[in-house]
């Protein structure tokens, strides 16, 4: 029997708002349809349009990174896919420089904030953690301390959205100190455009400040910017496929709709 070899790596862990009314409010053969349109096709959909990333600069279009180097690490993302969950791991080899670490944390950090922003226009707003570490992942079969982690932080938030929890917050603040140091500020740009800090709302009431991935204005294929009727947009996402507005989901309505307008007023996608 072959030994188990876990990898060190970026785990993401997602599950959408409102899944079981769509599931109730929806006839059988609905309800297969919105997962087969939009769950089922979200990896093939959206690493297609991350293949082809592209960033202004001066009036030019270019890539972000070599185009080869850009398409090897898109290639590390793995998918898992249950039910109304999303689980996506990244491994990152030990050893690694500051900007080869920048790079992997930019793909994924732009993977995750794709996915939140492609489902929510499609009317399924999902909330989600981030966290750091070793994990075992083979098949649908999957363990480690990260994959718990980040679905504990994802399972406390009370709106659309996804947080770093406190190895992924630690992991990216000790990147940002080695990229001002070595006055790396490109990529210092574009890792600050990755996250916001915000005190997110959370199931224990605590005021505590996170960093939130900005899902709202990243300059990205397919990313729809949400800029204009934050309120219209924020309904639309949560009223979607029949779901209803009940008292439990009208406090993370009201929670998206503020954190969207937070993005807006204090961060510019780096264009």
């Amino acid at each position: 029997m072959s030994q188990i070899q876990p990898e060190i790596g970026f785990i993401g862990f997602f599950d959408i708002l409102g899944y079981s009314q769509i599931m109730l409010n929806n006839n059988i053969h609905q309800t297969s349809q919105f997962v087969s349109d939009t769950l089922m096709n979200i990896p093939k959909d959206l690493i297609g349009r991350l293949r082809n990333i592209e960033v202004s600069e001066e009036g030019q279009r270019v890539r972000p990174y070599n185009a080869e180097e850009w398409q090897r690490l898109l290639d590390k993302i793995q998918w898992i896919i249950f039910s109304d969950s999303i689980l996506i791991s990244m491994p990152m080899s030990p050893g690694l420089d500051t900007l080869s670490q920048t790079n992997l944390y930019l793909v994924f950090s732009t993977v995750c904030a794709s996915l939140l922003n492609q489902t929510f226009t499609a009317g399924f707003p999902i909330r989600g953690g981030i966290s750091i570490g070793e994990f075992f992942i083979e098949d649908r079969c999957f363990a480690g301390r990260p994959i718990i982690n980040a679905y504990r932080v994802a399972q406390d938030l009370e709106m659309s959205g996804c947080v770093l929890d406190e190895s992924a917050d630690t992991f990216v603040s000790n990147l940002r100190r080695q990229l001002v140091q070595n006055q790396h500020t490109e990529a210092l740009s574009k890792l600050d455009q990755t996250t916001i800090l915000y005190i997110a709302p959370t199931k224990v009431g605590e005021d505590e400040r996170f960093r939130a991935i900005n899902w709202v204005t990243l300059d990205s294929p397919g990313f729809q910017a949400i800029d204009e009727n934050v309120r219209d947009a924020t309904l639309k996402a949560f009223l979607m496929h029949n779901k209803i507005a009940v008292p439990s989901v009208q406090g993370k309505i009201v929670n998206t709709e503020m954190f969207i307008r937070h993005v807006l007023t204090n961060l510019h996608a780096w264009i």
